[in-house]
């Protein structure tokens, strides 16, 4: 059984804000634990992701396009205006992350 340490991301979305700025630990393909900023995991993982470069959003399954939707619907250019006016607001910010 291998547990994977994704350690200390550059951020990390969790609901009701709990700490887990240390990271969190995966084990058959599903969260085990939340690590708090500054701490380890309870039981020594077998891999170690540093994700000190890398923002993590468990939970997302089947993001395609929406990934950056959700990075970017708060844009202020694109905010309030209708579904296809806000997509042609965010295709420019979109098209310089490929």
């Amino acid at each position: 059984m291998s547990r994977i340490w994704i350690k200390n991301p550059l951020a990390i979305y969790t609901p009701n804000n709990i700490d887990a700025n240390g990271g969190l630990v995966i084990e058959r393909k599903q969260i085990v634990e939340l690590i708090p900023r500054g701490k380890k995991p309870t039981i020594p993982c077998e891999t170690v992701f540093d994700a000190s470069r890398h923002v993590v959003l468990p939970g997302l399954i089947n993001t395609h396009h929406h990934f950056y939707q959700t990075l970017t619907r708060a844009v202020p250019a694109a905010s309030g205006k209708e579904l296809f006016s806000w997509l042609k607001v965010l295709y420019g910010i979109w098209a310089e992350t490929t």
